[in-house]
């Protein structure tokens, strides 16, 4: 199914706002990813093509702010070993992105939710963190004489690239994880990462999005956008779209 959004004009709608505001779009030049919930909930959501169509409503965002026009997509739910860097979403191939790469496609399609383990990865992604530790050595036989056994080395961290994290959830984190999901992001604050962090919060039903929205009250590189209902909120003006993109924390981040 051929993409129904004109997404040149949604781009240009973007630079046209972000100039009221005082910013030059022509002068950001920085990273953009999708982190899209796989969890059980949000299988409705990912069959039906609501989270497609939100990607494809959120688009224009990359077209701006990244010098290459696309985006990083990273799929999660519970625990470091279900975040799954999928690949890039680019113009030509936006159209059943989701369909195509991430429904019964990656790992813990289905499971629970945890937000520290993706967000962490972000960071190690745009180099603000260093990747995750490689393999321990074999033990030598002469381990006891030396010291024992080598510890794991970190790998090379990437170059330190400033980037946008759009971070779309539909469901609360998991208690177990919010200390840690509050670590990663205070961490990132006080190393001064040029990264921000634009919480999508999907509440339908009411879901409790309270966690979110403490996250966002804390940190001054953190926005959040509640969704009451995905195809209603991409039915929306550009204009009314930018305006919730576009908070004030957001664009003072910009011109930073």
């Amino acid at each position: 199914m051929a993409l129904s959004l004109d997404l040149n004009k949604a781009a240009g709608s973007l630079k046209l706002d972000l100039s009221k505001r005082g910013v030059d779009a022509n002068g950001i030049q920085m990273e953009v990813c999708f982190d899209l919930d796989v969890s059980g909930s949000y299988r409705d959501e990912h069959s039906d093509g609501s989270t497609q169509r939100l990607i494809e409503r959120l688009t224009p965002v990359s077209m701006v702010f990244d010098p290459d026009k696309q985006q990083d997509l990273f799929t999660f739910s519970n625990g470091e070993q279900h975040v799954h860097h999928v690949g890039m979403i680019t113009l030509e191939n936006l159209d059943g992105y989701v369909r195509k790469n991430v429904i019964d496609r990656v790992p813990g399609y289905g499971g629970g939710t945890t937000y520290s383990y993706v967000l962490e990865r972000n960071l190690q992604h745009f180099g603000w963190l260093p990747s995750a530790q490689t393999p321990a050595a074999p033990k030598s036989r002469f381990g006891g004489l030396f010291g024992g056994s080598p510890k794991p080395a970190p790998q090379a961290t990437a170059t330190k690239r400033r980037s946008l994290v759009i971070f779309n959830t539909d469901g609360e984190n998991d208690s177990r994880d919010k200390d840690r999901t509050i670590r990663v992001l205070s961490d990132s604050q006080d190393r001064k990462d040029e990264v921000y962090f634009l919480f999508v919060g999907y509440a339908n039903g009411g879901a409790d999005l309270s966690f979110l929205q403490q996250i966002a009250d804390r940190f001054d590189n953190t926005g959040l956008i509640i969704i009451r209902d995905i195809n209603r909120w991409c039915a929306k003006s550009d204009s009314e779209i930018n305006a919730e993109i576009l908070g004030d924390e957001l664009i003072t981040w910009l011109k930073r």
